[in-house]
């Protein structure tokens, strides 16, 4: 044993490392300007941009924060991740937009829509929240290592630090190095360890004597639900009532919207259909490993319940694998966590750094920077970024469940400004303020007053928290959009030809806007909005994706209640 793990076990991590920090390595030739460095060329096929987006989308965050909230209030825990799960199918018309804006970065668009005000706000709240987004990766890559190595509880707060800043190094410096090119070269394999972590302990849970399979797990949190909590129903009354989830879902497309890896995700790929496809299907995977997850976690529960044994929330996934697997299968499980935080790590260090490089210091501090000198100014605040994440693991290590939540609802908040500005013309520069403004302050004061809240109504918190920020962004957005003189339709013109002209019909965006968007191209122009028909590829792949999603949910309620 070498501190606290088997010899194999540091094998397979260092032969692991070893290998990504070479894919970096190797990533830096070709990357000559922010293009490259942001969005790798726009080179990557459909398999590259599938597993892009599930990497960058799926964190140990996700896993860990779906059996700690499993074991703790059963199945209801899988909305810990499946809070995104009916904005997968939004995903499928998200992407071709967000590829022919033809931008850099999320905060290009507030800069064409909105102007420069809004850009800056724009940068300092999405950093903010996609910051939270890390803290939480990086805090549940350091619980589950933790639980692997037997070293959970407050008595082993030592080696928390220690793994926290070892297992941040490594995608640091690949990220620093390749930028987005070495994040999407890596996702590929991360991304087929990360399948491999969300299915790999469950024949051996489910064979364990005091689980005995699915009947046995099931029949055993029968057996001990109760107090107005049903560990086999998908809907808690505390956490995840039916409402909850609703506002959850609502949400999702809103904050998927104003992400800053949105637009890596969207339009690193070569045309629309690799980036569609991609984000669309990559997300769609990441909702089947999340089945896996939950299942893994009920059965863990069912053994905690039988045993006696006392449960540890945020190291469950890593206690849960260190009872299960071998030896050898442990490092290959480590290697997977911590290629998931990498996945996502990678992804945010380079493009939330993007945003202050291109559109604040290019912008205002030095018009006339080199690209070198840009990339090197993305590579230097990428490493800050993740130094702030750092100190906010630290903060947040009490509740994981919550970070992730916080992050959520912080981003969905710049989603509605996102989505009011493509779907309604006269949105303007002081609604997108006014709306922000409004939906971040109901947003704290349903954070420091929502127990008030909740006992007055006899509604969780996590309600409000969800819905009346995004309430407030909605109705002040139309109000100080209506109070004040309406945008430039000369400089709003351009904006809509090109969110609305394909890759590839490049042409059209010289002509007048009537003809590069005809009148009878549009379903909804009462009001200001712009609401464009879907063409057959996107009503149907909508379809189809939505299926997909009432699929996996009809698939897990199946599991839960037996044939």
């Amino acid at each position: 044993m070498i501190l606290g793990l088997h010899w194999q076990i540091w094998v397979v991590l260092a032969l692991y490392f070893a290998f990504m920090l070479y894919l970096g390595w190797r990533s830096k030739k070709g990357i000559h300007n922010q293009e490259g460095f942001l969005l790798g060329n726009r080179q990557f096929g459909v398999s590259m941009m599938v597993m892009h987006a599930f990497g960058a989308g799926t964190h140990p965050g996700d896993v860990a924060g779906v059996m700690g909230k499993t074991v703790t209030s059963g199945a209801s825990g899988i909305w810990v991740s499946w809070m995104w799960m009916f904005g997968t199918p939004f995903y499928w018309l998200i992407a071709p937009i967000y590829r022919r804006m033809r931008c850099l970065t999320v905060a290009d668009f507030f800069r064409e829509r909105y102007g420069r005000l809004a850009t800056v706000l724009y940068i300092l709240v999405a950093s903010t929240g996609m910051t939270v987004a890390v803290s939480s990766l990086l805090l549940a890559t350091a619980r589950t290592v933790q639980g692997i190595m037997g070293k959970a509880g407050p008595e082993n707060e030592a080696w928390f630090f220690g793994i926290l800043f070892i297992s941040t190094f490594v995608f640091v410096i690949y990220s620093y190095w390749g930028g987005i090119v070495a994040a999407i070269k890596t996702d590929m394999l991360q991304g087929l360890m990360i399948i491999g972590l969300s299915f790999i302990a469950i024949p051996q849970a489910l064979s364990l004597p005091e689980v005995n399979g699915l009947e046995g797990m099931r029949s055993i949190l029968r057996a001990h639900s109760g107090n107005g909590s049903d560990y086999l129903s998908l809907f808690d009354p505390q956490s995840f009532n039916i409402w909850v989830v609703v506002m959850l879902c609502i949400s999702a497309p809103f904050s998927i919207m104003a992400q800053p890896h949105t637009m890596s995700v969207t339009s690193a790929g070569r045309t629309e259909w690799e980036g569609r496809v991609g984000f669309c299907y990559g997300n769609i995977l990441k909702r089947i490993c999340t089945m896996g997850w939950c299942v893994l976690g009920l059965c863990w529960l069912a053994r905690l319940t039988i045993t006696g044994s006392d449960i540890h929330q945020d190291a469950a996934f890593g206690d849960s694998i260190r009872y299960l697997l071998p030896v050898s299968l442990q490092g290959l499980m480590l290697a997977c966590v911590m290629a998931a935080a990498m996945s996502t790590g990678d992804a945010v260090q380079v493009t939330v750094a993007g945003l202050f490089s291109e559109n604040l210091y290019k912008e205002y501090i030095n018009p006339e920077a080199s690209q070198e000198r840009l990339m090197n100014v993305t590579r230097i605040v990428g490493i800050v970024i993740i130094a702030c994440a750092l100190v906010g693991a630290i903060l947040m290590r009490a509740s994981l469940v919550g970070a992730i939540l916080d992050y959520f609802n912080i981003t969905s908040l710049l989603g509605v400004a996102v989505v009011m500005g493509i779907l309604w013309r006269r949105m303007n520069t002081w609604g997108m303020v006014t709306g922000l403004v409004a939906a971040v302050a109901m947003f704290i004061l349903t954070k420091v007053y929502g127990s008030v809240l909740e006992s007055e109504y006899n509604f969780p918190q996590r309600g409000f928290t969800i819905g009346l920020p995004m309430l407030s962004g909605i109705l002040f957005g139309i109000y100080g959009s209506l109070m004040t003189p309406p945008p430039d339709e000369k400089a709003l013109e351009p904006f809509f030809k090109r969110i609305y002209t394909p890759i590839g019909e490049e042409d059209k965006l010289n002509l007048p806007f009537d003809e590069a968007v005809p009148p009878h191209k549009r379903w909804l122009t009462k009001g200001d909005l712009l609401i464009m028909k879907p063409s057959r590829q996107s009503w149907i792949g909508f379809l189809v994706a939505l299926a997909i999603c009432l699929l996996c949910v009809w698939f897990m309620v199946w599991l839960l209640n037996g044939s």
